[in-house]
């Protein structure tokens, strides 16, 4: 008898570098919580993003040292609150951003 190796076939998709990630990521959160693009920032430097990869600085700190040195004021709030609102981007909008770039897959069925 003949056996042959039980085989899934799926689509393999390349494994982004964290540079690309990254990439990804800066675009949709600078230009949806700040109206700028990659571009406008010191992150348009591949060099830049993988210096602070490799420094073990987050995501969320980097966008947030540029918050704070700039001033930036979040677009996508409306309204006001009795809370105070924080300039700042939160680990929840960060993983709102991977999902809306497909880079968080959740098998909610």
């Amino acid at each position: 008898m003949k056996t042959l190796p039980a085989t899934t076939q799926r689509a393999v998709k390349p494994c982004l570098s964290p540079v690309a990630v990254w990439q990804m990521l800066l675009t949709r959160l600078l230009e949806q919580h700040y109206g700028l693009t990659i571009n406008d920032t010191p992150f348009c430097n591949e060099a830049v993003i993988k210096e602070h990869i490799d420094a073990g600085i987050t995501l969320a700190d980097a966008v947030n040292f540029l918050v704070e040195k700039y001033e930036l004021v979040r677009i996508d709030r409306k309204g006001f609150s009795w809370q105070e609102q924080t300039p700042y981007i939160s680990v929840v909008d960060i993983l709102r951003a991977r999902r809306s770039t497909d880079l968080l897959k959740t098998n909610v069925k």
